[in-house]
Parts: structure tokens; sequence; C-alpha cells
């Protein structure tokens, strides 16, 4: 079911519908706004890139995957990992110095440019690296029709 609203701008009536959405679904961002798209076995997210003004890297899980999106504005450098390491997930902080991001699991550091530990107890290892593409969200969504939008606070694939 549609909601109307109805309201005055500039001495005129406007009636405006907007879309009803289910409890939980996602608000899609403006057009033109720029995302970090990701495609993992036929599911697509939309990771904005006003979520890394904050931070630098999103844990999310796409299906069963585990995955970490990383975002450096000042670079215009984006990248996205699978964060299955030995066989156990792990679990990035927000933050990262340059490109460099801590695993708060194994207590190692990551170079998101690279997926490889250049410190700590997995100094060597290297993650698995998944296509990522920066573009607008009308360019992502446009091509990926059915993408959801990661949110902050959701954990059942909702975002």
């Amino acid at each position: 079911m549609n909601r109307t609203i109805v309201g005055a701008l500039f001495g005129m009536l406007a009636l405006v519908a907007i879309p009803a959405r289910a409890p939980g679904q996602s608000v899609p961002p403006a057009a033109q706004e720029v995302v970090v798209g990701l495609s993992v076995r036929g599911a697509h997210r939309a990771y904005p890139t006003t979520l890394f003004s904050a931070r630098r890297v999103v844990n999310d899980v796409i299906g069963d995957m585990e995955v970490a999106v990383f975002h450096d504005p000042e670079r215009g450098l984006s990248s996205a990992w699978f964060r299955l390491v030995l066989g156990e997930p792990i679990e990035f902080s927000g933050n990262a110095t340059g490109t460099v991001a801590d695993d708060l699991t194994t207590i190692t550091r990551w170079d998101l440019a690279t997926g490889v530990a250049v410190g700590g107890n997995l100094q060597g290892q290297r993650l698995v690296p998944l296509p990522v593409l920066t573009t607008s969200w009308a360019g992502w969504a446009a091509t990926h029709p059915n993408a959801q939008v990661f949110q902050d606070g959701h954990s059942d694939g909702t975002r």
C-alpha cells in the first residue's frame, strides 16, 4: 500500500505518493550517490561511500559468506575480501591507518589494498579478493535490480 502525503508548496497543493516499505527494508541511496558494489554468488549489495566517512572497513555477511569491504575516500580505493582465514571468520576493526586495518580475531594487521597480512599472528597470509565496482547507485541498480543496500545494525541480510 502506498502512503500519500499532501502538502502546500508556495501556496500550491502537492500530492506525492510514497511507496510503502516492509519493516527493515532499506531506503535506496540517491541515484547519483557513489556506492561500492559487490556481488557474491548471485547476491548483490551496495555500500554507500558515505558509510566510510567515519570508518574504512565494513564487516558483512552476504548469504553465508563473511566479507570485508574497504573504502578509502582520500585515495579513491575500494576493495573487498573474504574474511575467512584458515577456515575461521575474522573481524576487522572499522578503522584503518592508510590501507592497513586490524583484525580483532587473530591480532593481525592487514593491508587491504593487497590483502596481505603485514604484521601479527598471521603475517604473510593472504585474503581472497572479491571484485568490486565503485559507481553511482543508479548505475549499480540498473545492472543489479535486486541489489540490497548495506545498513548498519542488521545482521539478518536485510541491510
